[in-house]
């Protein structure tokens, strides 16, 4: 049995231990207090402004401003977005609004939506750029990124080179749709190229032929081909420039360009 001396010396111990918890768990509340009540008004006002954002008729949505999109009525604008009128625009979702937009109307590159307190919606938009054609039934305006763009025409439209016989996509040639064919992208990029490097100068390319699929062929002023064949195409580009340094595309005088073989052939009229 343990000497009474010593029980009772840890019977003190622990009750000294428990009302110093005691004083520090009082004092805590005491210090603390202040902030917890604080704290809880906070909550409550937000709360409280939380329920007026969502109840209160000052956050109702009743105008949609579409920029860079010329003149719309607001009917017009709402449709656009497929929004409608009197929305709570606390809750709105703008990430579905600028889905919905790029889903409805994929010519535009970038779409950012915004809101604009109480209770207006701004959109800007980015339009996609076209930088070429390409020859279907009918001249099809495309992007950098060969996105089939609106608008369409019998006749090829004025100062975008023509990509001629692109097989047309699976899915058809909707809005939005994309060329996704490997020598049309071949095409787009030696298009590019051309342009970028200024081989051609003063001169115009007028069409890259991508029908005969062993020999892509660039039409410079409507009448001069270049012919290219199906691979090695920045080699070629660059005879191409050290030929056109030797000679001047004449649509007179010159007929072909011909870079398939080791010697540059050229065909006069």
């Amino acid at each position: 049995m343990k000497p009474l001396k010593s029980r009772l010396r840890k019977k003190i111990g622990a009750n000294n231990l428990y009302l110093k918890a005691g004083g520090g768990l009082k004092r805590f509340t005491i210090t603390s207090l202040p902030y917890i009540l604080s704290l809880t008004a906070v909550g409550v006002l937000l709360g409280g402004v939380v329920a007026y954002a969502l109840n209160s008729p000052t956050f109702r949505l009743t105008e949609v401003k579409i920029l860079n999109s010329g003149l719309l009525s607001q009917e017009q604008a709402f449709r656009f977005c497929e929004l409608r009128r009197d929305e709570n625009l606390v809750t709105l979702d703008l990430v579905n609004v600028q889905q919905v937009i790029k889903r409805k109307h994929p010519e535009f590159k970038e779409v950012l939506v915004r809101r604009v307190l109480p209770n207006r919606i701004e959109v800007t938009l980015k339009r996609r750029t076209p930088v070429a054609q390409v020859a279907f039934s009918r001249y099809l305006q495309v992007d950098k990124d060969l996105i089939l763009l609106p608008g369409s025409s019998p006749v090829p439209f004025r100062n975008l080179t023509i990509i001629q016989g692109a097989p047309a996509p699976p899915g058809g040639l909707s809005v939005g749709s994309a060329l996704r064919d490997s020598n049309t992208v071949k095409a787009m990029k030696m298009a590019e190229i051309v342009k970028r490097s200024n081989i051609l100068k003063k001169h115009t390319l007028t069409k890259v032929d991508i029908s005969d699929r062993k020999n892509i062929v660039l039409v410079v002023d409507g009448l001069i081909e270049i012919r290219m064949g199906d691979g090695h195409f920045i080699d070629r580009l660059k005879i191409l420039d050290q030929t056109l340094k030797t000679i001047e595309l004449d649509p007179s005088a010159i007929h072909y360009i011909d870079l398939r073989f080791d010697d540059v052939i050229v065909g006069s009229k």
